[in-house]
This record gives C-alpha cells, sequence and structure tokens, in this order.
C-alpha cells in the first residue's frame, strides 16, 4: 500500500476502520508508535462490537509487538483500558 495515500484516506474517513488499522500500522513502521496508539485508542472509543474488538485485537498485537518495556506501550494500555470502561 501507498503509505501517504493510507494515511490520505484514514484522516478523511476516520470511521473506515480497516483504513485506521493500516494507518496505524504504516506509523508503526515509521516510527511513530505512540501516535499509532493514539489513533486507534480514538477508534476503540467511537466503535462498538465487531469493530470495537478488532480494533483492540489490533492494538494489544501492537502492543505485543512492541514489548511492555516500550514506555509509549503502558501509556497506551491505561488509554485504552480507559476507553473500554
Amino acid at each position: 500500500a501507498d503509505p501517504q495515500a493510507a494515511l490520505a484516506t484514514a484522516a478523511s474517513d476516520p470511521d473506515d476502520v480497516d483504513a485506521q488499522l493500516l494507518a496505524a500500522d504504516i506509523e508503526v513502521l515509521s516510527g511513530l508508535a505512540e501516535q499509532a496508539y493514539q489513533r486507534l485508542v480514538s477508534v476503540v472509543r467511537r466503535t462498538t462490537g465487531e469493530d470495537r474488538e478488532k480494533v483492540r485485537q489490533h492494538l494489544v498485537g501492537l502492543f505485543t509487538i512492541a514489548g511492555p518495556e516500550d514506555p509509549a506501550v503502558a501509556s497506551a494500555r491505561r488509554a485504552l483500558a480507559s476507553a473500554l470502561f
């Protein structure tokens, strides 16, 4: 996927869950993991049901890749918990 086009699509349609997931992956690969986590936590806040669970699982997968020692992961986990409850 073209990173710039994917990020533009995500910016223009914040309710497109798949576009948000792809944009977050691009951000993580670009060294912008904290921004990606914030993006997905925001999507969790705005969604319900299967979409919400899909985004939550994806975000937890990104946390696993980064590892628990990453300070951005700890902060994003707290934000995710707050968004879920």
